[in-house]
């Protein structure tokens, strides 16, 4: 397939602000905070930021509004290297914003915004760049768009990769038979299969995606839990190591960016799923949500 390999990353934008502060309180009471930052974020959007970081071309498939929040987000990323060509300014809705509490065991308190008028119309989506792409990662925010762009990504042979985070079920039921990498947080796995240990609710899933090469969920701390088609009968789970977090925030996302890193590299389930787990790990030892990204040289050393 002819092109440069880039990864197409689908789904929200928001401003975000963070706060670091000494405790995340259970009532309400008035926080000084130790520190505070303002940068783009978002899924697909921290994924990006962890894929141009590991040195691979990517860019990003979005809305934000057309109001100073939305110019931002463009500026923001344009200077990660990210390609925002595709970020698409909207008249008449807000870029979304999200507030973030962060405290010193890097525990965090996420309270986003999301526009309802932002996604209320249909955007013709430029699919002819999927021609010669390495692969699609979609997550939940933007789901017409990603079934749009995932349909047209398996019609041509391009991989497509899922972030099953929390959603509303029918959106990762319409998502998830679409992509061939589905990629589950424990929460999002939990709410469809409430109460189940995460690997009966992993093989109660895979038999509804027969379409899938690949399905695993995310376990924080414990690692990852993989099942692939190549080896249909087992369940591999893939222990993280030891770490002293100080921030958690965008750690999943960062792990999503790095998977699909090995993924267009050709790397096995198995040392994808390690280089992604040492990518997420050193983010989670470094404060500033997804700037604590780290390069494909920091990954490989720690991956000795």
């Amino acid at each position: 397939m002819a092109g440069d390999g880039r990864v197409i990353c689908i789904g929200g934008v928001l401003w975000e602000t963070s706060f670091l502060v000494d405790e995340i309180p259970g009532r309400g009471v008035k926080l000084l905070p130790r520190g505070m930052q303002q940068i783009a974020s978002g899924m697909a959007v921290s994924a990006a930021a962890a894929i141009a970081r590991l040195g691979h071309p990517v860019e990003l498939w979005s809305l934000v509004g057309r109001d100073a929040n939305g110019q931002a987000c463009l500026d923001n990323l344009a200077a990660d290297g990210i390609d925002v060509g595709h970020l698409l300014q909207r008249e008449g809705a807000r870029t979304p914003v999200s507030a973030i509490l962060v405290d010193p065991a890097g525990e965090r308190l996420v309270v986003p915004y999301f526009d309802p008028c932002l996604y209320a119309a249909p955007v013709a989506l430029p699919l002819e760049r999927l021609e010669g792409a390495g692969a699609v990662l979609v997550d939940v925010r933007w789901p017409d768009a990603g079934e749009v762009a995932m349909r047209h990504a398996r019609s041509i042979g391009v991989p497509t990769v899922l972030d099953a985070d929390l959603a509303p079920p029918e959106i990762l039921h319409r998502l998830m038979p679409l992509a061939d990498h589905v990629l589950f947080s424990e929460v999002a796995l939990d709410a469809l299969s409430p109460g189940q240990p995460a690997g009966e609710a992993l093989r109660g899933l895979v038999a509804e995606l027969p379409g899938a090469e690949v399905v695993g969920v995310t376990l924080g701390a414990q690692g990852a839990l993989v099942w692939e088609r190549a080896a249909p009968d087992s369940l591999q789970p893939f222990p993280a190591e030891p770490i002293r977090a100080v921030d958690t925030l965008n750690a999943g996302d960062i792990w999503h960016g790095a998977y699909v890193h090995g993924l267009v590299r050709g790397l096995g389930t198995g040392e994808r799923v390690r280089f992604a787990h040492a990518a997420a790990a050193i983010k989670c030892e470094r404060p500033g949500g997804r700037l604590g990204a780290p390069t494909l040289a920091e990954v490989l050393s720690r991956l000795g």
